[in-house]
């Protein structure tokens, strides 16, 4: 696909995996939104693209990776706002109802959240991470009374990593397995195990990438759910590929201003207007 997005494009409700790898476009247009069935997004090496807008409210699972964009804007260095990383706050909305349906028995499976953008920075790990440390794993104390509290969601785990330098391009590749533990001291006892796999494409090969993965507390398994446990540690078994790692605490009222603020619509008009103007500024090959 070259040049703009066709607009017809939004009217797929039904659509689960949009494909936009190794395309010139700058931006994915607003009416993203209304495609409440995408599961899997993937960006990789469309080296205009600058920016992803707020993707649907109904999602609760959904993987993307843009990695191989380097004008895209990622999640800021300072603490992320509302109206400017979209991107963020539409993965935290997508986790706060796939752990509000988990906690109405709604969903059977396993969260599949993954994402993967461009490394920025000098750890790869945005500044407002909570926790963070070279290497492959990472620990955070726990909040006071976690495992009763309901606007505690759970953990955002954020790795730069070296993609694989392989011949097969465009399959995926498994970064490793991710190990969660828990624990009351020095010894950590683990409680999930989770297999990340990306896609690396044909000159991608050398560029650090930033994954990130939404873990629900909910997911921790009863027994280990009690003031005993004071952390939580997450570690990657392939260290040679992992260089930076991160973990971020993440609440439910976090997500409350943006919802408030949400531009949470699709106006067509708008959208033609919008794209005319941008028309009007540079040419899109």
């Amino acid at each position: 696909m070259e040049g703009e997005i066709p607009s017809d494009l939004w009217c797929l409700s039904s659509l689960t995996n949009l494909n936009l790898c190794e395309n010139n476009i700058r931006s994915i247009p607003t009416g993203i939104i209304q495609l409440s069935q995408l599961e899997y997004l993937y960006m990789n090496r469309c080296p205009m693209l600058e920016e992803i807008p707020e993707l649907p409210s109904s999602l609760i699972n959904i993987r993307i990776e843009a990695h191989g964009c380097p004008h895209l804007k990622t999640f800021s260095s300072s603490h992320p706002h509302p109206t400017k990383d979209l991107l963020w706050f539409s993965l935290l909305n997508s986790f706060e109802l796939y752990v509000q349906d988990l906690r109405c028995n709604k969903v059977w499976m396993k969260l599949r959240n993954f994402v993967v953008l461009p490394s920025r920075g000098r750890t790869g790990i945005p500044k407002w991470v909570k926790e963070k440390s070279m290497g492959c794993e990472v620990s955070i104390e726990l909040p006071n009374k976690w495992y009763k509290d309901d606007t505690f969601l759970g953990f955002a785990l954020f790795f730069s990593f070296v993609p694989r330098d392989v011949d097969d391009e465009k399959k995926m590749h498994p970064l490793g397995f991710c190990e969660l533990s828990i624990s009351q001291g020095d010894q950590f006892i683990r409680v999930n195990s989770i297999l990340l796999k990306y896609h690396i494409y044909g000159g991608d090969k050398g560029l650090d990438a930033l994954g990130l993965y939404f873990y629900p507390q909910n997911h921790i398994p009863n027994e280990y759910r009690s003031k005993r446990w004071k952390y939580f540690k997450a570690c990657h078994e392939r260290e040679h590929r992992i260089k930076n790692y991160g973990i971020h605490l993440i609440y439910a009222q976090a997500q409350n201003n943006h919802k408030k603020r949400s531009r949470n619509h699709y106006n067509p008009a708008e959208e033609e207007s919008q794209s005319h103007h941008k028309r009007s500024r540079h040419h899109v090959f």
